[in-house]
């Protein structure tokens, strides 16, 4: 049963058992509510509904299904000090979820529609929300194609549907990466720069294939040389040399990250030289011998940020050393999420949420 607003709005009541924030983990526990739109060729987009999760199933014979016709967010709210709720730079990932959707063929959700359901997906939510500095909700917008039929030509019915989960505030984590110099990730002129099922799909067996090496990850590499960056498991990377901080520039085979885009910003108001340029193995580890090579690091909105201790492929190891810098960042963008400095305010808006449902 489907309702064009959720049964007393505020009615997600935390379940008896609910484990303090520290202890959700990350994507363990969805929210009992997907607030979704549909569009339909011929009408357009239709009113949000609310829906419990298990009424909306996805069909068997869906282009979303059968031929990866699917889109995604992942973005995140949180409580400030005075327990007030927003959202981070939803409106980046609107426009991102746009363009994922233009690669793919598939219709764009307007800014406002898309604020609409991430808002209303909190606000149904808002007891999930975990303590301030103690964690965040998750929210997974999805645009995908959903007639029940099969036929490998562009959809003419979709729905875009958020679901949440509350998460646990990340900790600063190590990482250790194996650099893949046989499987790609994506190529140019390809959909790497789209936030789509298929190219974490086409991710997964190198991450295994690097956590049987003993790593924790995989580091992708440019499909032409195997010798460039590009991104690290689901994070984009950042890399010191010297004085100056490097990331792989978005060539349209890497994922124009929305926190990649808050650390360069954050990187910029500090007085740190960064630059967006191409970075091979070669010259980490000639600048690693040279005693210039600083701290390495990824980001990404799950995880915020990740220290990358080390990246091998297989021949040579280049070891980072920690500058402090990756640990000031970390510490800067948890601020500027949570709402704990008036720093890039722009970057969070609101969720408007009666006291009631705190």
């Amino acid at each position: 049963m489907m309702h064009t607003q959720p049964p007393g709005l505020y009615e997600a009541a935390l379940p008896e058992d609910w484990p303090q924030p520290e202890a959700l983990g990350f994507g363990q526990i969805l929210g009992p509510y997907l607030v979704h739109a549909q569009h339909c060729a011929e009408s357009g987009w239709h009113a949000p509904s609310v829906s419990a999760r298990a009424a909306l199933p996805v069909p068997m014979a869906s282009a979303g299904l059968q031929y990866g016709f699917s889109v995604f967010e992942g973005l995140k709210a949180y409580r400030d000090a005075s327990d007030r709720i927003h959202l981070f730079r939803p409106r980046d990932h609107a426009r991102r979820l746009q363009h994922s959707a233009q690669r793919l063929v598939m219709p764009e959700p307007t800014e406002e529609l898309f604020m609409t359901l991430c808002q209303l997906a909190v606000q149904v939510h808002a007891r999930y929300v975990p303590p301030h500095g103690r964690g965040s909700l998750y929210l997974r917008p999805t645009l995908y194609a959903e007639e029940d039929a099969l036929g490998f030509r562009p959809a003419s019915r979709h729905r875009l549907a958020v679901a949440v989960t509350p998460c646990s505030d990340p900790v600063l984590r190590h990482n250790r990466l194996w650099a893949e110099t046989e499987l790609i990730r994506a190529a140019p002129g390809g959909i790497g720069a789209a936030k789509t099922g298929g190219n974490y799909a086409a991710g997964i067996a190198g991450q295994q294939r690097a956590r049987q090496k003993g790593y924790d990850d995989v580091i992708w590499l440019d499909a032409l040389t195997h010798r460039e960056l590009a991104e690290a498991g689901t994070m984009n990377v950042f890399v010191q040399i010297g004085n100056e901080v490097l990331t792989p520039p978005l060539d349209g085979t890497i994922l124009p990250g929305i926190t990649r885009d808050s650390v360069l910003r954050l990187l910029r108001t500090e007085g740190v030289p960064v630059s967006e340029h191409r970075i091979s193995l070669d010259e980490l580890a000639a600048a690693g011998m040279a005693g210039q090579l600083g701290t390495a690091f990824g980001v990404g909105t799950a995880a915020r940020l990740t220290m990358i201790d080390e990246i091998s492929d297989g021949s040579t190891a280049i070891r980072f050393r920690d500058t402090g810098l990756a640990t000031r960042l970390y510490d800067k963008l948890k601020q500027v999420q949570e709402g704990a400095t008036h720093a890039l305010r722009e970057w969070r808006v609101a969720v408007p949420v009666p006291s009631s449902a705190d």
